[in-house]
């Protein structure tokens, strides 16, 4: 997503080394954090040199066409299982094996990034290790994990215990970064007061992934060859509020469009699935695309999507990708949460199951009003969820406008 003709010192910025730290790949990226990681990594691109490293192996040989952005893994898929980074305090966190970290420590000291950019307290571990080695320390919280818990534990979709644990691990990370990113006003409202240290907190939203491979202009309705409708689902599949989505949509929601239109079906897309989605292709009209190379012809094939999710963090980008497609988006209120978006008219939201597959029906019974949708989800996304639209936060994150301060 690099502009042409943008020097490394776009609107006077001397230009600033970028170091964005995750657990899993960031590139290829298909679902979730990948996208929300490879689109931030991107656009610092355009302050200068940026850095994609992952706990976890690389799993594709590819590399990002960006030449400003490169990609590596801090561990090898054929290396001997090394002992990890600490003692493992909660179930949010993720196994850093210290071979890791001993290739993250020489790749801090030969690339000497200006910010170093931590996905989440699943990487807490890591912040210590990181917070003399730079001048600017990020977490970059994808969610607001005891909040997350707590909804994951009321749920009962999670097996570990919610609460005072997260929270204070979240207290200890906020003491120890310069500042940090969330995806909405409503997260940042979540943070507030959870700290006595008053770390700065950026909204950088998240924004319609992987743009430039969508065309801005709205393309027409996907024929009807596979059937109607084709109602997508994308997500990371081993995540409990996607695996439990999966199941109410095969079990709950297409049996009901299928009484109307019973040539609908369902498409699931998504890493690393668990075996209760796998379970799910046994279900009539029900497929499963696992670890997808690119969800765009999934995308330009579908009709609707529906997102029934009863818990969830951030901001869903499943929803941004589908409008910017002109993909009709109907969803429970907590899928978008966060997003700001008009109910009825850029995005149809009902907290039941009745009424998520009702308004599915509705929608495809009604060729005019499924166009109009399309239109304004379409505009919705593009108008509000660009890179463009995003830039800006993206330099107010990395406190470019503060430059030599």
């Amino acid at each position: 997503m690099e502009r042409p003709g943008l020097s490394s010192a776009a609107g006077g910025v001397k230009e600033k080394r970028t170091l964005v730290v995750s657990y899993d790949p960031a590139f290829p990226a298909v679902s979730g954090a990948d996208l929300r990681n490879f689109r931030n990594a991107s656009l610092a691109s355009e302050y200068g040199p940026v850095q994609l490293a992952s706990v976890r192996p690389l799993g594709s040989p590819s590399k990002p066409s960006n030449g400003r952005l490169q990609a590596v893994g801090l561990t090898i898929a054929e290396e001997p299982r090394s002992s990890s980074l600490g003692w493992w305090r909660i179930a949010a966190e993720n196994r850093i094996p210290r071979t890791a970290l001993a290739r993250l420590l020489t790749l801090v000291q030969t690339f000497k990034p200006d910010t170093i950019i931590v996905e989440g307290i699943g990487l807490f571990k890591l912040l210590r290790p990181l917070r003399p080695l730079t001048k600017q320390l990020v977490l970059d919280m994808h969610n607001v994990e005891s909040d997350l818990a707590a909804q994951l534990q009321h749920l009962r979709l999670e097996r570990f215990r919610a609460g005072f644990g997260i929270r204070r691990l979240e207290r200890k990370a906020l003491s120890l970064v310069d500042r940090v990113w969330v995806c909405s006003n409503l997260d940042r409202e979540k943070l507030t007061g959870l700290s006595r240290h008053k770390v700065p907190i950026d909204v950088v939203a998240n924004g319609i992934p992987k743009a430039e491979d969508i065309p801005e202009a709205l393309s027409a309705e996907a024929a009807t060859d596979r059937g109607f409708p084709v109602i997508l689902f994308i997500g990371h599949l081993g995540y409990p509020p996607n695996v439990d989505a999966a199941e109410r949509l095969a079990h709950a929601i297409l049996p009901r469009i299928r009484q109307a239109l019973p040539g609908a079906k369902l498409v699931l897309a998504g890493r690393t699935p668990r075996a209760a989605v796998r379970a799910l292709t046994g279900l009539p009209d029900v497929e499963l695309i696992e670890n997808p190379e690119s969800v765009a012809p999934l995308l330009s094939a579908a009709h609707l999507t529906i997102i029934p999710l009863k818990a969830g963090g951030g901001t869903r980008i499943k929803i941004l990708e589908a409008m910017a497609w002109g993909v009709p988006v109907i969803a429970t209120p907590v899928a978008a949460e966060g997003l700001d978006l008009v109910d009825g008219d850029e995005v149809l939201l009902s907290a039941t199951y009745e009424g998520l597959a009702d308004m599915a029906i509705g929608l495809c019974l009604d060729p005019e009003r499924r166009s109009r949708q399309r239109v304004r989800a379409h505009q919705a996304a593009w108008a509000r969820f660009s890179p463009q639209a995003i830039r800006e936060a993206i330099r107010t994150g990395l406190d470019l406008d503060n430059d030599g301060k």
